[in-house]
């Protein structure tokens, strides 16, 4: 899980929400493959766990992202790295009263 949001400003955090992503060695994946073919969305593949460049992968990734012009709009395409947390959210509805 990579907890992201926007910059800095003034020493104070904005907030941040999170990005889920499955990390694993091909060989791990390989080995508990149990399905002819298997989705691959929101999965990053490390050839050997280091969190220094797991983190810095993110964060190159986030920088690659490029300017938008709402959170909602950037979170999108850093939802592509990992599941964002509001992926699919839809507001709740009260349903009509029946009486």
């Amino acid at each position: 899980m990579a907890m992201i949001g926007p910059a800095w400003q003034e020493g104070q955090l904005e907030g941040h929400e999170s990005f889920d992503f499955v990390l694993s060695t091909p060989e791990w994946f390989s080995s508990h493959l149990c399905d002819e073919i298997v989705p691959g969305r929101h999965h990053l593949f490390v050839r050997d766990l280091s969190y220094a460049a797991l983190e810095q992968y993110v964060r190159d990734y986030c920088d690659g992202c490029g300017e938008a012009t709402t959170w909602g709009a950037l979170a999108q395409k850093l939802g592509r790295l990992g599941k964002w947390e509001f992926e699919d959210y839809l507001p709740y509805v009260e349903p009509p009263t029946m009486w």
